[in-house]
């Protein structure tokens, strides 16, 4: 859904009822029906300041809208993320559609007789504490969530990635089926089914490189594997995979030697079990270490229980936030974006401006300023929000344009309808700021 605000000057001696009648009996009516419209009451006495202070304020609120647009995305991405297109965003308990068609003022919440560089300054202080918490709360959500995931899948995953005290319960195998002391440990080894007699034939002798008997250097030193012969066992079997224990001498302390030029060479510690892993993963056989706790089984499914609780406490809590604080959020970019609308005093009855310079000054201050600029004070234009029906962009741009074609000055004569000249920004002789309240429509 586009959205068009447009802002046209009261001439002569009209009101702004009859500016605004005329205006949509052209663009928004049986006859003409282009698109819905309404009209948009502002405060007529905003404190809007001196030319310079409103042409400083228009650079900072080019850069605030689009913070705000952006905060505003984040919180309708989240929510439509987590809610997955159940549930409708609203504002003030309302569709965004129906809160815009009986916009008004917010004096409760924006003062009008607030500066406005003091109004815009509070609105982006209260985005950007909004913003920060999304950014926690979302951060936390993913975190619990991923955790919980993992847990998932390793709960329901093959062997090789299985949580083991998931696996191993006290049902199917007792403490004395495993050792661990300060010179042995029994591991687990996950053994394709269809290679379980190559493991049974084989695993004494895998790694037969890795352990070192002997003195170092001495004539009676020989190699061999670390695993215990005989130590082998089955323990279980599931899917495509069977569950073996191995016992292996963990390591060794090999004593100083002198080398034959008479060098002493100082003794080390050796681990023996990570080469052992990666010798027995070369033929297809994953080692995983497991310390068997008759208790883990029961903490690990509370711990799954507890982590499911957490993550719904938080996707309920995120959903609640998301909806509160994407209305307060839209609320403070449509002030945003109406506050665009609001001007000082005419700039082509101030300075004298060669074309180019107005060009620049377009793309610098906005549609906001423009209205300013262009129409001047006391306050006497109509803000009309329109919705334009599909298809009917171009000729509702049309209408608009030849209507107030009177207002387009002499500077920009050569410049087309909606033409951008050397600029980046689109020019047309009366105010406009188009924008998409949501994302997804």
């Amino acid at each position: 859904m586009s959205v068009w605000l447009v802002s046209v000057p009261n001439e002569g001696d009209s009101s702004s009822e009859t500016t605004f009648l005329s205006l949509k009996a052209e663009t928004a009516s049986s006859r003409h029906d282009y698109a819905d419209c309404i009209r948009v009451e502002l405060p007529s006495d905003l404190l809007v300041g001196t030319l310079d202070s409103l042409m400083a304020l228009s650079d900072d609120l080019n850069r605030v809208d689009l913070v705000i647009e952006s905060v505003v995305r984040k919180i309708e991405r989240q929510f439509h993320d987590l809610n997955k297109g159940d549930q409708a965003l609203t504002v003030d308990g309302v569709p965004v559609e129906r809160y815009l068609s009986f916009f008004s003022w917010d004096e409760a919440k924006h003062p009008h007789r607030r500066p406005l560089p003091e109004i815009v300054s509070i609105i982006q202080s209260s985005v950007g504490k909004i913003e920060e918490e999304l950014k926690q709360l979302s951060t936390r959500y993913a975190e619990k969530k991923q955790q919980f995931i993992g847990l998932q899948r390793k709960k329901g995953g093959n062997l090789m990635v299985a949580n083991l005290n998931d696996v191993l319960t006290p049902d199917v195998v007792s403490t004395s089926d495993f050792v661990n002391t300060e010179y042995l440990q029994t591991m687990v080894v996950i053994v394709p089914k269809n290679l379980e007699e190559q493991w049974l034939n084989e695993y004494a002798q895998i790694g037969d490189q890795i352990a070192e008997y002997g003195p170092k250097g001495s004539r009676g030193n020989v190699r061999g594997s670390p695993v215990v012969p005989g130590s082998s066992r089955k323990l279980m079997e599931e899917g495509d995979s069977a569950v073996y224990t191995v016992t292996l001498l963990k390591g060794q302390y090999q004593p100083g030697f002198v080398d034959k030029e008479g060098n002493f060479e100082p003794g080390t510690t050796v681990d023996y079990i990570e080469d052992f892993k990666t010798r027995a993963k070369e033929k297809r056989f994953v080692v995983r270490e497991f310390n068997f706790d008759p208790t883990s089984h029961a903490s690990n499914e509370e711990a799954i229980a507890e982590l499911e609780v957490e993550v719904d406490r938080l996707w309920s809590a995120l959903i609640r936030w998301c909806k509160a604080h994407f209305g307060e959020t839209f609320i403070a970019w449509m002030h945003i974006k109406v506050r665009c609308m609001i001007t000082s005093r005419s700039i082509y009855s101030i300075l004298e401006i060669n074309r180019s310079f107005l060009l620049i000054l377009v793309q610098m201050i906005r549609v906001f300023v423009e209205s300013v600029l262009r129409y001047g004070l006391p306050v006497n234009f109509v803000v009309a929000m329109y919705k334009p029906h599909s298809g009917k962009d171009k000729k509702l741009r049309a209408v608009l344009s030849k209507k107030y074609a009177h207002l387009q000055p002499a500077q920009f004569s050569g410049l087309e309808e909606g033409s951008s000249g050397s600029s980046q920004v689109e020019y047309y002789p009366y105010v406009t700021n188009a924008f998409h309240p949501l994302s997804t429509t």
